[in-house]
């Protein structure tokens, strides 16, 4: 006789996908990414890409993407002179 309760299997979440562009003073301006995406990590990660977005241009060899693998997201940005377009996709293994 087993007495433990039946519980549902429950597989391991899965990393958002998404986009959002973010303006050249760091605020979000539209986001496709779930409400549970933290938005303080959306600031952070556009902090970042805003950074070395404007020290590329400031060096004269702008790029115009900008890609990076980080803690299973991979990030994509495009540069919209003026903000940026950042997309976050699951990595694939």
């Amino acid at each position: 006789m087993n007495r433990l309760p039946k519980t549902n299997a429950v597989g391991p979440a899965r990393f958002p996908s998404g986009s959002y562009t973010i303006s050249a003073a760091g605020s979000i301006m539209v986001s496709t990414l779930p409400g549970s995406f933290p938005r303080e990590r959306m600031e952070a990660i556009g902090k970042v890409i805003l950074s070395a977005l404007g020290t590329a241009r400031e060096l004269g060899t702008p790029f115009t993407e900008l890609a990076a693998d980080f803690a299973g997201l991979e990030i994509r940005a495009r540069d919209l002179v003026g903000g940026a377009i950042i997309f976050i996709t699951p990595q694939e293994y």
